[in-house]
């Protein structure tokens, strides 16, 4: 899945306001931290905070919320992408790792060290992508900071990074918005059906940039192909090993989270039936259908599987064969 909160913006989201404000007072009396966590979970917006952020810090004429003007020297620069003074730091390639050459080249070529004389601003995004020799260069340089240079770290798996490198960052977490402000705020993006808003952000956990994401790239669709597609394995008409291979091609994070929302929902379903609050809202009557044909104990067994194999996302070298152990596994599931 593409990241849903990528792209420069000089503005952080309505609902980042407390957190910016502890931000403002710090720029504005020129006593920043070395180094910031910016934890939350997927789509809340940590991404685009810190680009704003950054965008603050590098800005000539900040106004009085403290956010980038847009225009002076520095944000024109920044949004071209040729600013001096702002490094991102990323994978190579999504779902990959940060590797150590990547920390040494930005430590050694001197970009700690501003070349305008204001700010130096350094996003690592998602940090928790550090392999663990990056992880270990980049704790020398938190211990050792350079005045004026502010590291961002953003993440949505806080738990990921080495305690020592997060106990040298001033952490800032980014919780979803109230659901009525999540929905005016999807609604301002071209959301204009409430069911559709609500579903969406049942879907998201809560997070507004996720659910807009799901909204514009077709992912209902696919989901909706793969809750058939699993109803089909457990009844005996499709195969487990085909559609394995299907699912496969698809982002794996995203397969993941489907299949362990569909048995979360299903244990809610065969502990309260009708009064369960579920979060694939759009689908109860067919998840009841399948909570009915299922054995619990079986399900829990299958759940902690999912749980582990969206733990090692990523390092896992087989994703057909991870995923066919899976669906024989759901296939097997019937009540005895």
């Amino acid at each position: 899945m593409n990241d849903p909160e990528e792209g420069m913006s000089l503005q952080p989201l309505p609902w980042h306001s407390s957190n910016w404000e502890r931000f403002r007072g710090g720029i504005q009396s020129n006593r920043m931290p070395h180094a910031v966590l910016l934890t939350g979970t997927a789509g809340v917006g940590k991404a685009r905070f810190a680009r704003a952020l950054a965008a603050a810090l590098l800005c000539e004429v900040n106004n009085e919320q403290g956010i980038a003007c847009g225009a002076c020297n520095n944000c024109r620069m920044l949004q071209a992408g040729a600013h001096p003074d702002f490094t991102l730091i990323q994978p190579e390639e999504p779902g990959k790792a940060i590797r150590i050459d990547t920390i040494r080249e930005f430590t050694a070529r001197g970009a700690l060290t501003s070349q305008t004389g204001g700010y130096k601003a350094i996003i690592l995004e998602p940090a928790d992508a550090l392999n663990s020799a990056a992880a270990n260069s980049l704790l020398k340089t938190l211990e050792e900071p350079v005045e004026r240079t502010v590291m961002i770290l953003v993440t949505s798996r806080p738990g990921r990074l080495p305690a020592t490198i997060r106990s040298r960052c001033q952490r800032y977490d980014f919780p979803p918005p109230e659901a009525a402000d999540a929905r005016t705020w999807l609604q301002q993006q071209g959301v204009g059906d409430p069911s559709q808003a609500e579903l969406l952000l049942s879907l998201a956990a809560g997070a507004p940039l996720l659910a807009l994401h799901y909204a514009r790239n077709g992912t209902l669709e696919e989901r909706a192909t793969m809750i058939q597609e699993t109803q089909a394995i457990l009844k005996g008409q499709q195969d487990p090993v085909a559609v394995a291979q299907r699912w496969s091609q698809l982002d794996q994070g995203q397969v993941i989270q489907w299949f362990s929302g569909w048995l979360i929902d299903i244990i809610r379903l065969k502990i309260a039936s009708q009064a369960a609050a579920i979060i694939n809202i759009d689908q109860r009557e067919r998840l009841q259908a399948l909570a009915r044909e299922v054995n619990s104990k079986r399900v829990y067994a299958l759940l902690d599987r999912l749980i582990e194999a969206n733990r090692t996302l990523g390092a896992q070298l087989n994703t057909q064969m991870q995923l066919e152990s899976l669906l024989l596994d759901w296939a097997d599931l019937g009540v005895e």
